[in-house]
C-alpha cells in the first residue's frame, strides 16, 4: 500500500530548484521555515504552524492587494538541516495542487547553503515562475536575518 501522507507527484512532473549561499545561520533559516513565517513571508497574526511530521501549516500572504492563503503539512523535519512540507495555494499559485517544498540547509563557516526545491507543478512555466519568486524570497530572507 502506498504512503497516504506523501503526495503523488507522478502526474505533475515539473519542478524548480534554487541553490543559494546564505549569510544567515542554519538555525535562523530552519526557524524561518517552521515557526517563523510571520513578518518575512506571512501576514502577522494569522500563522498556524505545528512543526511535527504531519503537523499543519496555514498562513496568508498579501500580494498586489490580494490575500492568498497557503496550506500545508510538514513531512520531514531535521533541526537546522532540512524542512520538507506540502504547499498548496489557489489558481494563481499551485493551481490547487498539493506540491512539495524541500529546504535543505548545509552549514558553512560563514552561514549556510540552502537548496530549495519545489516539486509537483502541472506545467514548467508555473514551476519556473515559482523558482524566480523563491530566488527573490531567499535573497530578502537572508538580508532580513543578517541586518
Amino acid at each position: 500500500m502506498a504512503d497516504l501522507f506523501t503526495p503523488d507527484l507522478s502526474d505533475r512532473p515539473h519542478d524548480a530548484e534554487i541553490v543559494r549561499t546564505m549569510r544567515a545561520r542554519p538555525e535562523a533559516i530552519y526557524k524561518s521555515f517552521t515557526t517563523g513565517w510571520e513578518g518575512w513571508f506571512a501576514l502577522p497574526g494569522g500563522l498556524i504552524a505545528k512543526p511535527v511530521p504531519q503537523g499543519q501549516l496555514f498562513f496568508v500572504v498579501e500580494y498586489e492587494g490580494k490575500r492568498h492563503p497557503h496550506y500545508g503539512r510538514f513531512l520531514t523535519l531535521e533541526p537546522n538541516r532540512k524542512v520538507e512540507l506540502t504547499w498548496l495555494t489557489g489558481m494563481d499559485g499551485t493551481q490547487g495542487a498539493e506540491t512539495v517544498l524541500s529546504i535543505d540547509i548545509e552549514p558553512r563557516d560563514d552561514g549556510c547553503t540552502v537548496t530549495l526545491s519545489h516539486r509537483g507543478f502541472y506545467d514548467q512555466n508555473r514551476a519556473d515562475g515559482h523558482g524566480k519568486s523563491w530566488e527573490q524570497i531567499l535573497a530578502n530572507l537572508d538580508a532580513r536575518l543578517t541586518t
